[in-house]
């Protein structure tokens, strides 16, 4: 039996008896069928409705479900391995702990829609729709707001999963596990990530802005150029990160560990480092302006170029670090006292405080050129002073050469 063409209507029953494996339903009708645990694998499913559908623990590997409708359909425990969901409406769909390894999810949208533990390994997600709508005005966050529904990934597994250009934001993905996953250029404003483990993770030009990155880890993740404006880092392990050019203005990375990070002409104003470890990270051209770094861990760090106008440094490891060409000058001052109140120092170079020692300038201030000692004019006193010294010292007569006398025989003019 097939149902190729126009659309018609297709009981459970009839699909149960197109056979197995590849039953064909193209633009069939089972919206709200029951097909619990059915044997679908390389079914032709191509924008079929299947709203509200039971396909719980069925089996539809290999299937083409490209461009059909899901929406709020029951997907619990399905496989979708090596499925064909591209363009797929799954609005609200019911997708926990299913399994979509390697499914093709390319354009599909899936804002609401529940994916908790599900598997997502290896799966395509570019440009997919995954997010939520923003809370309400009055709302602090979605959570607050009951009229939400949230697209849930907790504890997902998106290891290399292909996520390009994909929204996620607002969404919740609290420990998922991102290991080498590429969210290139993707929108993760203001997402849930706490926990989430996201080792080499591709992140270039994504959008983290107001995320949830508690506890994150971001072990050797790349996040060139990455939006973390106003994130919270606070806790994480971003130790061997790329994130070079990245902004992270206002970011929170209280108790951050960054070993050997690398932050080259990164953003960093008004950044909460204290404490953090940066250890060893390159800095190199970095804006720090009036970040908090005291007591935070910069050994062996390299601060070349570094802004640190306003920084609070107080307490903070520099032991072994490269402050060559730092500038540590501007508008607040670079430092607190240890009483807590602010010192402006305008006529000497800003001084470095910490507990126990004697302050040190920041910088050794430069020695002004000397400039060559000009001769005096001459005047009645100098006149003076010279013929004082002249008549000092004893006259010497002019010593005048006289010719030596002639030998006889030796001038062939002199008379014999």
């Amino acid at each position: 039996m097939s149902v190729r063409g126009s659309e018609v209507s297709v009981t459970t029953s009839d699909v149960v008896s197109l056979g197995t494996p590849g039953p064909d339903v193209v633009r069939a009708s089972l919206v709200e069928a029951s097909l619990r645990k059915a044997d679908m694998s390389g079914a032709m499913m191509r924008w079929a409705n299947l709203s509200g559908a039971d396909l719980s623990e069925a089996n539809l590997r290999k299937a083409d479900i490209s461009g059909a409708v899901l929406t709020g359909a029951d997907l619990h425990l399905a496989i979708f391995i090596r499925a064909d969901l591209r363009w797929a409406n799954m609005v609200e769909a019911n997708l926990s702990s299913a399994n979509l390894t390697r499914a093709d999810m390319t354009g599909s949208i899936l804002t609401g829609a529940d994916l908790r533990k599900a598997n997502l390994t290896r799966a395509k997600l570019g440009k997919a729709d995954l997010a939520t709508p923003p809370p309400v005005d009055g709302a602090s966050s979605t959570a607050d707001d009951p009229d939400v529904k949230v697209t849930d990934l907790s504890e997902a597994m998106l290891t290399r999963a292909e996520m390009t250009g994909a929204n996620l934001s607002y969404s919740l993905l609290a420990r998922a596990n991102l290991t080498r996953t590429v969210l290139t250029e993707a929108n993760l404003s203001n997402a849930g990530l706490a926990g989430i483990v996201g080792s080499r993770a591709i992140l270039n030009g994504a959008d983290l802005s107001g995320a949830d990155l508690t506890g994150a880890n971001l072990v050797r993740a790349n996040l060139v150029g990455a939006n973390l404006k106003g994130a919270n880092l606070s806790s994480a392990n971003l130790s061997g990160a790329n994130l070079s050019g990245a902004d992270l203005t206002g970011a929170n990375l209280t108790g951050a560990i960054a070993r050997g990070a690398k932050l080259p002409k990164a953003t960093l104003r008004n950044v909460q480092l204290s404490p953090a470890d940066l250890s060893g990270a390159d800095l190199t051209g970095a804006d720090l302006t009036d970040a908090n770094i005291s007591g935070a861990n910069l050994s062996k760090a390299t601060l070349i170029r570094t802004n640190l106008a306003g920084v609070n440094l107080l307490g903070a490891d520099l032991t072994g670090a490269d402050l060559s060409q730092a500038s540590l000058f501007g508008e607040p001052p670079l430092l607190e006292t240890l009483s807590g109140d602010k010192q402006v120092e305008s006529d000497r170079p800003p001084v470095i405080r910490t507990p126990g020692d004697a302050p040190r300038q920041a910088i050794a201030a430069t020695a002004a050129p000397q400039e060559p000692a000009k001769a005096a004019a001459p005047g009645p006193e100098t006149e003076k002073d010279a013929a004082a010294d002249a008549a000092k010292e004893p006259v010497k007569e002019p010593v005048v050469k006289q010719p030596p006398a002639s030998v006889p025989g030796s001038d062939p003019l002199a008379p014999a």
